[in-house]
Protein backbone atom coordinates (compact mmCIF):
# COMPACT_ATOMS: atom_id res chain seq x y z
CA UNK A 1 0.00 0.00 0.00
CA UNK A 2 1.49 3.57 -0.69
CA UNK A 3 2.62 5.79 2.05
CA UNK A 4 0.34 9.24 2.09
CA UNK A 5 2.10 12.03 2.54
CA UNK A 6 1.93 13.52 5.80
CA UNK A 7 0.53 10.60 7.02
CA UNK A 8 -0.30 11.28 10.27
CA UNK A 9 -2.25 14.15 9.37
CA UNK A 10 -3.60 12.01 6.33
CA UNK A 11 -4.76 9.67 8.87
CA UNK A 12 -6.81 11.91 11.05
CA UNK A 13 -8.86 13.74 8.77
CA UNK A 14 -10.04 10.16 7.88
CA UNK A 15 -10.41 9.15 10.91
CA UNK A 16 -13.08 12.31 11.03
CA UNK A 17 -14.78 11.74 7.80
CA UNK A 18 -15.22 7.84 8.81
CA UNK A 19 -16.69 9.13 12.45
CA UNK A 20 -19.37 11.00 9.99
CA UNK A 21 -17.21 14.56 10.66
CA UNK A 22 -15.92 17.24 8.12
CA UNK A 23 -12.56 18.64 8.28
CA UNK A 24 -10.46 21.93 7.13
CA UNK A 25 -6.72 22.19 6.69
CA UNK A 26 -5.03 25.27 6.83
CA UNK A 27 -1.72 26.70 5.74
CA UNK A 28 0.15 29.46 3.65
CA UNK A 29 1.59 29.25 0.31
CA UNK A 30 2.96 25.92 -1.21
CA UNK A 31 2.77 24.14 2.35
CA UNK A 32 1.29 20.86 1.02
CA UNK A 33 -1.71 21.15 0.90
CA UNK A 34 -3.06 20.80 -2.75
CA UNK A 35 -0.89 17.62 -1.73
CA UNK A 36 -2.38 15.87 0.60
CA UNK A 37 -5.60 16.76 -0.86
CA UNK A 38 -5.00 14.93 -4.05
CA UNK A 39 -3.71 11.93 -2.03
CA UNK A 40 -6.89 11.68 -0.82
CA UNK A 41 -8.26 10.95 -3.64
CA UNK A 42 -6.82 8.09 -4.06
CA UNK A 43 -6.95 3.87 -3.29
CA UNK A 44 -4.83 4.27 -0.53
CA UNK A 45 -7.10 6.60 1.30
CA UNK A 46 -10.22 4.51 0.27
CA UNK A 47 -8.93 1.17 1.51
CA UNK A 48 -7.73 3.30 5.12
CA UNK A 49 -11.62 4.58 5.32
CA UNK A 50 -13.27 1.44 4.29
CA UNK A 51 -11.00 -0.43 7.15
CA UNK A 52 -11.88 1.99 10.11
CA UNK A 53 -15.42 2.26 9.33
CA UNK A 54 -16.49 -0.81 7.04
CA UNK A 55 -17.89 1.46 4.48
CA UNK A 56 -16.64 2.22 0.99
CA UNK A 57 -16.15 5.47 0.03
CA UNK A 58 -15.07 8.34 -2.60
CA UNK A 59 -13.14 11.18 -2.40
CA UNK A 60 -13.92 13.79 -5.23
CA UNK A 61 -10.68 16.35 -5.48
CA UNK A 62 -11.99 19.77 -6.28
CA UNK A 63 -10.03 22.14 -7.33
CA UNK A 64 -11.45 25.89 -6.87
CA UNK A 65 -8.73 27.09 -9.28
CA UNK A 66 -10.80 25.57 -11.83
CA UNK A 67 -13.84 27.70 -11.68
CA UNK A 68 -14.62 29.43 -14.44
CA UNK A 69 -16.49 32.28 -12.28
CA UNK A 70 -15.78 33.28 -8.85
CA UNK A 71 -19.72 32.96 -7.34
CA UNK A 72 -22.01 30.52 -6.60
CA UNK A 73 -22.60 29.28 -9.77
CA UNK A 74 -19.15 28.85 -10.84
CA UNK A 75 -18.56 26.67 -7.23
CA UNK A 76 -21.55 24.18 -8.15
CA UNK A 77 -19.84 23.59 -12.00
CA UNK A 78 -16.47 22.90 -10.79
CA UNK A 79 -17.86 20.54 -7.97
CA UNK A 80 -20.19 19.02 -10.39
CA UNK A 81 -17.61 19.06 -13.69
CA UNK A 82 -14.71 17.39 -10.89
CA UNK A 83 -17.70 14.54 -9.99
CA UNK A 84 -18.46 14.04 -13.65
CA UNK A 85 -14.37 13.16 -14.74
CA UNK A 86 -14.12 11.06 -11.07
CA UNK A 87 -16.81 9.28 -11.40
CA UNK A 88 -17.41 8.48 -15.23
CA UNK A 89 -15.81 4.74 -15.11
CA UNK A 90 -16.86 3.97 -11.55
CA UNK A 91 -20.86 4.13 -11.59
CA UNK A 92 -23.84 2.81 -13.57
CA UNK A 93 -24.64 4.89 -17.18
CA UNK A 94 -27.24 6.01 -16.25
CA UNK A 95 -26.37 7.55 -12.39
CA UNK A 96 -23.27 9.09 -14.71
CA UNK A 97 -26.15 11.00 -17.55
CA UNK A 98 -28.24 12.14 -14.74
CA UNK A 99 -25.44 13.69 -13.05
CA UNK A 100 -24.25 15.09 -16.95
CA UNK A 101 -27.92 16.44 -17.01
CA UNK A 102 -27.63 18.59 -13.54
CA UNK A 103 -24.16 19.82 -14.68
CA UNK A 104 -25.82 21.22 -17.76
CA UNK A 105 -28.43 22.86 -15.66
CA UNK A 106 -26.04 24.61 -13.73
CA UNK A 107 -24.31 26.01 -16.67
CA UNK A 108 -27.18 26.81 -18.66
CA UNK A 109 -29.11 28.39 -15.09
CA UNK A 110 -30.24 31.88 -15.93
CA UNK A 111 -30.21 32.96 -12.01
CA UNK A 112 -28.29 31.67 -9.01
CA UNK A 113 -31.33 30.52 -7.93
CA UNK A 114 -31.79 27.63 -10.12
CA UNK A 115 -28.12 27.02 -10.32
CA UNK A 116 -28.47 26.12 -6.59
CA UNK A 117 -31.40 23.83 -7.58
CA UNK A 118 -29.71 21.56 -10.28
CA UNK A 119 -26.67 21.29 -7.66
CA UNK A 120 -28.61 20.23 -4.85
CA UNK A 121 -30.11 17.62 -7.23
CA UNK A 122 -27.13 16.09 -7.98
CA UNK A 123 -25.65 15.69 -4.87
CA UNK A 124 -29.54 14.47 -3.77
CA UNK A 125 -29.34 11.69 -6.74
CA UNK A 126 -25.91 10.30 -6.17
CA UNK A 127 -25.81 10.30 -2.51
CA UNK A 128 -29.12 7.98 -2.93
CA UNK A 129 -27.80 5.91 -5.98
CA UNK A 130 -24.07 6.14 -4.97
CA UNK A 131 -24.35 3.01 -2.67
CA UNK A 132 -20.92 4.32 -0.80
CA UNK A 133 -19.81 7.66 1.45
CA UNK A 134 -19.16 10.39 -0.82
CA UNK A 135 -16.46 13.09 0.27
CA UNK A 136 -15.24 16.79 -1.19
CA UNK A 137 -12.08 17.35 -0.97
CA UNK A 138 -12.16 21.45 -1.89
CA UNK A 139 -8.98 22.49 -2.43
CA UNK A 140 -7.75 26.11 -2.97
CA UNK A 141 -11.48 27.24 -1.64
CA UNK A 142 -10.12 30.99 -0.57
CA UNK A 143 -11.28 33.34 -2.66
CA UNK A 144 -14.49 31.19 -3.38
CA UNK A 145 -15.23 30.91 0.12
CA UNK A 146 -15.55 34.47 0.57
CA UNK A 147 -17.21 35.66 -2.20
CA UNK A 148 -20.40 33.03 -2.02
CA UNK A 149 -23.03 34.00 -0.73
CA UNK A 150 -24.95 33.06 2.97
CA UNK A 151 -27.29 31.24 0.83
CA UNK A 152 -25.21 29.06 -0.77
CA UNK A 153 -23.17 27.97 1.93
CA UNK A 154 -25.94 27.40 4.25
CA UNK A 155 -27.13 24.97 1.06
CA UNK A 156 -23.92 23.04 1.82
CA UNK A 157 -24.66 22.76 5.36
CA UNK A 158 -27.86 21.79 4.46
CA UNK A 159 -27.23 19.18 2.14
CA UNK A 160 -25.20 17.54 4.71
CA UNK A 161 -27.13 17.38 7.39
CA UNK A 162 -29.72 15.36 5.21
CA UNK A 163 -26.83 13.32 4.22
CA UNK A 164 -24.98 13.32 7.10
CA UNK A 165 -23.95 9.33 6.99
CA UNK A 166 -22.89 9.35 3.66
CA UNK A 167 -21.56 13.09 2.88
CA UNK A 168 -18.51 15.03 3.91
CA UNK A 169 -16.29 17.75 3.21
CA UNK A 170 -12.69 18.43 3.47
CA UNK A 171 -11.85 22.17 2.50
CA UNK A 172 -8.49 23.52 2.35
CA UNK A 173 -7.35 27.14 3.00
CA UNK A 174 -4.85 29.64 4.04
CA UNK A 175 -6.54 30.99 7.36
CA UNK A 176 -9.28 29.02 8.96
CA UNK A 177 -12.76 29.24 8.12
CA UNK A 178 -13.87 32.08 10.55
CA UNK A 179 -10.91 34.19 9.92
CA UNK A 180 -12.03 34.07 6.13
CA UNK A 181 -15.33 35.68 6.00
CA UNK A 182 -15.56 36.19 9.64
CA UNK A 183 -19.82 37.07 9.07
CA UNK A 184 -22.08 35.33 12.04
CA UNK A 185 -24.47 33.99 9.42
CA UNK A 186 -22.44 31.25 8.05
CA UNK A 187 -21.27 29.83 11.40
CA UNK A 188 -23.69 27.22 10.23
CA UNK A 189 -21.37 26.24 7.27
CA UNK A 190 -17.99 26.73 9.86
CA UNK A 191 -18.99 25.10 12.93
CA UNK A 192 -18.86 21.62 10.99
CA UNK A 193 -15.16 22.00 10.87
CA UNK A 194 -14.99 23.74 14.35
CA UNK A 195 -13.38 20.53 16.09
CA UNK A 196 -11.58 19.41 13.07
CA UNK A 197 -8.88 22.11 11.65
CA UNK A 198 -6.04 21.38 11.61
CA UNK A 199 -2.73 23.04 10.54
CA UNK A 200 -0.39 21.70 7.92
CA UNK A 201 2.69 20.50 10.21
CA UNK A 202 6.05 21.41 8.14
CA UNK A 203 7.92 18.10 6.78
CA UNK A 204 9.69 16.08 8.58
CA UNK A 205 13.06 14.83 7.29
CA UNK A 206 11.85 11.64 5.76
CA UNK A 207 9.21 13.40 3.94
CA UNK A 208 11.66 15.94 2.81
CA UNK A 209 14.02 13.36 1.51
CA UNK A 210 11.41 11.69 -0.58
CA UNK A 211 10.20 14.94 -1.78
CA UNK A 212 13.64 15.59 -3.02
CA UNK A 213 14.00 11.92 -4.76
CA UNK A 214 10.81 12.11 -6.46
CA UNK A 215 12.50 15.49 -7.91
CA UNK A 216 14.52 13.24 -10.01
CA UNK A 217 17.30 15.75 -10.03
CA UNK A 218 20.72 14.78 -11.06
CA UNK A 219 23.58 15.91 -8.98
CA UNK A 220 21.80 15.54 -5.52
CA UNK A 221 24.87 14.70 -3.10
CA UNK A 222 24.11 13.71 0.03
CA UNK A 223 25.63 17.22 1.12
CA UNK A 224 23.08 18.99 -1.20
CA UNK A 225 20.38 17.20 0.28
CA UNK A 226 21.65 18.73 3.90
CA UNK A 227 22.00 21.83 2.14
CA UNK A 228 18.46 22.50 0.96
CA UNK A 229 16.53 20.87 3.62
CA UNK A 230 18.50 23.06 6.06
CA UNK A 231 17.40 26.20 3.85
CA UNK A 232 13.64 25.14 3.39
CA UNK A 233 12.78 24.53 7.16
CA UNK A 234 10.18 22.16 6.06
CA UNK A 235 8.36 24.13 3.78
CA UNK A 236 7.60 22.12 0.96
CA UNK A 237 7.65 25.06 -1.87
CA UNK A 238 10.90 26.09 -0.71
CA UNK A 239 12.66 23.15 -0.75
CA UNK A 240 11.57 21.71 -4.13
CA UNK A 241 12.62 25.57 -5.36
CA UNK A 242 16.01 25.34 -3.31
CA UNK A 243 16.87 21.65 -4.90
CA UNK A 244 16.31 23.07 -8.39
CA UNK A 245 19.37 25.76 -7.70
CA UNK A 246 21.35 23.54 -4.98
CA UNK A 247 21.31 20.56 -7.86
CA UNK A 248 23.05 23.20 -10.09
CA UNK A 249 25.29 24.54 -8.14
CA UNK A 250 29.54 24.48 -8.33
CA UNK A 251 30.68 22.20 -5.50
CA UNK A 252 32.71 25.41 -4.63
CA UNK A 253 29.51 27.52 -4.52
CA UNK A 254 27.67 25.34 -1.37
CA UNK A 255 29.31 27.32 1.15
CA UNK A 256 27.52 30.25 -0.48
CA UNK A 257 24.27 28.57 -1.42
CA UNK A 258 21.83 30.72 0.85
CA UNK A 259 22.56 33.91 -0.81
CA UNK A 260 23.45 31.98 -4.33
CA UNK A 261 19.54 30.53 -4.09
CA UNK A 262 18.21 33.65 -2.45
CA UNK A 263 19.12 35.73 -6.03
CA UNK A 264 17.27 33.23 -8.34
CA UNK A 265 13.48 33.98 -9.35
CA UNK A 266 11.69 30.98 -8.21
CA UNK A 267 12.96 30.43 -4.47
CA UNK A 268 12.35 34.35 -4.45
CA UNK A 269 8.65 33.69 -5.85
CA UNK A 270 8.24 31.44 -3.37
CA UNK A 271 8.92 33.24 -0.43
CA UNK A 272 7.17 36.32 -1.81
CA UNK A 273 3.70 34.00 -2.13
CA UNK A 274 4.56 33.37 1.92
CA UNK A 275 4.93 36.99 2.58
CA UNK A 276 2.00 38.08 0.75
CA UNK A 277 -0.44 36.08 2.44
CA UNK A 278 0.73 37.59 5.98
CA UNK A 279 -1.47 40.60 7.42
CA UNK A 280 0.64 44.00 7.86
CA UNK A 281 0.48 43.02 11.72
CA UNK A 282 2.20 39.61 11.37
CA UNK A 283 4.66 40.88 8.80
CA UNK A 284 5.75 43.72 11.22
CA UNK A 285 6.43 40.51 14.01
CA UNK A 286 8.21 39.08 11.30
CA UNK A 287 10.40 41.97 10.67
CA UNK A 288 11.03 42.59 14.60
CA UNK A 289 12.37 38.97 14.79
CA UNK A 290 14.70 39.33 11.75
CA UNK A 291 16.02 42.57 12.43
CA UNK A 292 16.21 43.01 16.11
CA UNK A 293 16.68 39.55 16.76
CA UNK A 294 17.54 40.61 20.61
CA UNK A 295 13.71 41.45 20.81
CA UNK A 296 11.26 39.62 22.30
CA UNK A 297 7.80 39.31 21.18
CA UNK A 298 4.65 38.98 23.22
CA UNK A 299 4.06 35.05 24.18
CA UNK A 300 0.39 35.14 22.44
CA UNK A 301 2.12 36.83 19.15
CA UNK A 302 4.74 34.06 18.97
CA UNK A 303 2.27 31.22 19.62
CA UNK A 304 0.49 32.85 16.59
CA UNK A 305 3.19 32.78 14.54
CA UNK A 306 3.80 29.34 15.32
CA UNK A 307 0.57 28.29 14.65
CA UNK A 308 1.24 29.60 11.06
CA UNK A 309 4.51 28.07 10.82
CA UNK A 310 6.75 30.82 10.50
CA UNK A 311 8.07 30.53 13.70
CA UNK A 312 10.26 27.57 15.63
CA UNK A 313 11.61 27.66 19.19
CA UNK A 314 11.72 31.29 18.70
CA UNK A 315 13.22 31.68 15.45
CA UNK A 316 12.19 31.97 11.67
CA UNK A 317 11.80 28.72 10.23
CA UNK A 318 13.86 29.21 7.16
CA UNK A 319 17.15 30.95 6.61
CA UNK A 320 16.02 31.32 3.10
CA UNK A 321 12.90 33.21 4.11
CA UNK A 322 14.72 35.28 6.54
CA UNK A 323 17.23 36.42 3.96
CA UNK A 324 14.33 37.48 1.72
CA UNK A 325 12.53 39.54 4.82
CA UNK A 326 16.25 40.85 5.59
CA UNK A 327 16.80 41.96 1.58
CA UNK A 328 12.93 43.52 1.56
CA UNK A 329 13.86 45.99 4.66
CA UNK A 330 16.76 47.45 1.99
CA UNK A 331 14.02 49.59 0.32
CA UNK A 332 14.40 50.84 -3.23
CA UNK A 333 17.64 51.06 -4.32
CA UNK A 334 17.27 53.38 -7.37
CA UNK A 335 14.76 56.29 -8.14
CA UNK A 336 12.40 55.48 -11.23
CA UNK A 337 9.10 57.28 -11.91
CA UNK A 338 6.04 54.85 -12.67
CA UNK A 339 5.29 51.55 -11.67
CA UNK A 340 8.02 49.58 -10.07
CA UNK A 341 8.95 46.26 -9.37
CA UNK A 342 11.23 45.01 -6.83
CA UNK A 343 12.02 41.72 -8.04
CA UNK A 344 14.01 40.70 -4.43
CA UNK A 345 11.57 41.89 -2.06
CA UNK A 346 8.40 41.70 -4.47
CA UNK A 347 7.36 45.03 -3.39
CA UNK A 348 5.63 47.14 -6.08
CA UNK A 349 5.92 51.56 -6.02
CA UNK A 350 4.01 53.78 -8.07
CA UNK A 351 5.43 56.81 -8.35
CA UNK A 352 7.48 55.54 -5.45
CA UNK A 353 4.93 54.53 -2.93
CA UNK A 354 4.76 51.27 -2.18
CA UNK A 355 1.18 50.00 -2.41
CA UNK A 356 -0.33 47.29 -0.45
CA UNK A 357 0.52 44.14 -0.70
CA UNK A 358 -0.95 42.31 -3.95
CA UNK A 359 -2.63 38.61 -3.76
CA UNK A 360 -0.49 36.07 -6.31
CA UNK A 361 -2.55 36.17 -9.35
CA UNK A 362 -2.54 40.06 -9.08
CA UNK A 363 1.00 40.22 -8.43
CA UNK A 364 1.52 37.59 -11.72
CA UNK A 365 -0.61 39.78 -13.66
CA UNK A 366 1.02 43.17 -12.82
CA UNK A 367 4.65 41.17 -12.89
CA UNK A 368 3.49 40.14 -16.86
CA UNK A 369 2.57 43.84 -17.58
CA UNK A 370 5.56 45.16 -16.36
CA UNK A 371 7.80 42.95 -18.38
CA UNK A 372 5.32 44.32 -21.43
CA UNK A 373 5.34 47.66 -20.71
CA UNK A 374 3.52 49.86 -23.17
CA UNK A 375 3.33 46.34 -25.14
CA UNK A 376 -0.56 45.45 -25.56
CA UNK A 377 -1.30 42.29 -23.39
CA UNK A 378 -3.87 39.95 -24.99
CA UNK A 379 -6.32 37.32 -22.57
CA UNK A 380 -4.10 34.54 -24.22
CA UNK A 381 -1.63 36.02 -22.69
CA UNK A 382 -2.68 36.76 -19.18
CA UNK A 383 -4.34 33.50 -18.64
CA UNK A 384 -1.33 31.37 -19.82
CA UNK A 385 0.89 33.29 -17.48
CA UNK A 386 -1.55 34.00 -14.47
CA UNK A 387 -3.70 30.96 -14.45
CA UNK A 388 -1.63 28.39 -16.74
CA UNK A 389 -1.91 26.57 -20.23
CA UNK A 390 -4.14 24.71 -19.22
CA UNK A 391 -6.57 27.07 -18.07
CA UNK A 392 -7.15 28.93 -21.37
CA UNK A 393 -10.60 26.82 -22.09
CA UNK A 394 -11.77 27.74 -18.41
CA UNK A 395 -11.12 31.29 -17.61
CA UNK A 396 -13.90 33.50 -19.45
CA UNK A 397 -13.01 37.44 -20.45
CA UNK A 398 -15.46 38.86 -17.19
CA UNK A 399 -12.98 36.87 -14.76
CA UNK A 400 -9.88 38.75 -16.31
CA UNK A 401 -11.46 41.49 -16.56
CA UNK A 402 -12.44 41.37 -12.59
CA UNK A 403 -8.75 40.16 -12.07
CA UNK A 404 -7.74 43.39 -13.74
CA UNK A 405 -10.25 45.84 -11.90
CA UNK A 406 -8.45 44.09 -8.73
CA UNK A 407 -5.64 45.59 -9.64
CA UNK A 408 -6.18 49.02 -10.70
CA UNK A 409 -7.87 49.32 -7.89
CA UNK A 410 -4.74 49.16 -5.66
CA UNK A 411 -2.42 50.78 -8.03
CA UNK A 412 -4.37 53.89 -9.59
CA UNK A 413 -5.11 56.91 -7.67
CA UNK A 414 -8.36 56.85 -9.51
CA UNK A 415 -9.61 53.54 -10.97
CA UNK A 416 -12.27 54.91 -12.58
CA UNK A 417 -9.40 57.31 -14.98
CA UNK A 418 -6.76 55.10 -14.71
CA UNK A 419 -3.14 56.11 -15.65
CA UNK A 420 -0.76 53.27 -16.00
CA UNK A 421 -3.14 50.40 -16.58
CA UNK A 422 -4.76 50.73 -19.81
CA UNK A 423 -7.61 48.46 -21.77
CA UNK A 424 -8.11 48.88 -25.18
CA UNK A 425 -11.41 47.64 -26.00
CA UNK A 426 -11.63 43.91 -27.79
CA UNK A 427 -7.58 44.10 -27.80
CA UNK A 428 -6.66 43.43 -24.39
CA UNK A 429 -4.39 45.56 -21.67
CA UNK A 430 -1.67 47.50 -21.58
CA UNK A 431 0.79 48.79 -18.94
CA UNK A 432 2.58 52.09 -19.35
CA UNK A 433 5.96 53.44 -18.58
CA UNK A 434 5.18 56.84 -18.02
CA UNK A 435 1.45 58.11 -16.76
CA UNK A 436 -0.96 58.12 -19.33
CA UNK A 437 -1.32 62.64 -18.75
CA UNK A 438 2.61 62.82 -19.96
Amino acid sequence: MAVLPYESLARRVLTDLSAGNCAALVGLSNTGKSTLMRALAGQSAERIYAKLCGRKVVLIYVDCNRAVAISAQGFYEVVLRSLLEALADQVALDVTATLRGHHQEVTDAATAFNASLSFNLALTDLCEQLKRDLVLLIDEFDELYTTLDDRALLNLRALRDRFKDRLGYVTATVRALPALRGASVEDEFAEMFAQSTYPMPPLDEDEARQILGSLNLANLSTKRVATCLELAGGHMGLLVAAAQVVAGMETDQLGEALAVVGQEPTPRAECLKIWNQLTPEEQEAIVCLVVEPSSSLPPQQLEHLEALGLVREGWLFSPMFEAFVMRRQRGPETAEAGVRLDPDSGDVWVDEVRIPVLTDLEYKLLQLLHERRDKLTDKYQIVTAVWGEGYLDEIDDARVEKLVSRLRSKIEQDPAAPRYLITQRGRGYKLLSRPKAE
